[in-house]
Parts: structure tokens; C-alpha cells; sequence
């Protein structure tokens, strides 16, 4: 049970902290923070620290993508980078196909 209140806690606070830095800055920047954000953590070595006792707090968000990226670096594997960068482009491929854009395009 306290795995899904530490994942609850970690998870309810990265989104808070994105939640305000949207207040003041765009998307773009926002999900670049936390990339690093995640880059930092792991090359600190933190991060596995996190995610033992978080889990899916910490594993569903950007975070974990910078700590995989550095984690990458650290082991040679792509892998888990590759399906973290390719899944979203897939997504948005798709929702482009399926739906219609309603704003104009210049």
C-alpha cells in the first residue's frame, strides 16, 4: 500500500512543478526541464534511489526519459531511449491521421 502513496506523492509532485513552471513558461521549455531534470538525477545517481521506492510515479513521466538517456550513454543499450522517443512521434502520427486540425495553418 505505501508503494502507491510514495508513487501517488512523487508522481502528484512532478506534476505540481510542471504545473507551475506552465504558469510561467511554454510547453516546450517546461518538458525540456524535466528531461533534464531526469539527466541530472541520474547522473547524480538519485534516480534509482527514486524509482525504487516511487515506481510508476517516477516511470511515466519525462524524468525517466533523461534518466534513460543517460543511462544509455552509461551502458551502450538504445533500446529503452528508442521506444521512448519513437512511441510519442507514433501517437501524434496517428492523431494527425485520425483527426482534423482545427486551427490554421500559415
Amino acid at each position: 500500500m505505501e508503494t502507491y502513496v510514495y508513487a501517488f506523492v512523487i508522481g502528484g509532485t512532478l506534476a505540481l512543478i510542471g504545473q507551475l513552471l506552465l504558469r510561467k513558461w511554454s510547453f516546450i521549455r517546461m518538458m525540456t526541464i524535466f528531461v533534464f531534470i531526469g539527466m541530472a538525477l541520474e547522473s547524480v545517481g538519485v534516480y534509482r534511489f527514486i524509482q525504487s521506492f516511487a515506481h510508476a510515479g517516477v516511470e511515466t513521466t519525462l524524468v525517466h526519459l533523461g534518466a534513460s538517456c543517460i543511462q544509455a550513454v552509461k551502458t551502450g543499450d538504445f533500446t529503452n531511449v528508442v521506444f521512448f522517443l519513437s512511441f510519442p512521434i507514433f501517437v501524434a502520427w496517428m492523431t494527425a491521421i485520425v483527426c482534423k486540425p482545427r486551427g490554421r495553418i500559415e
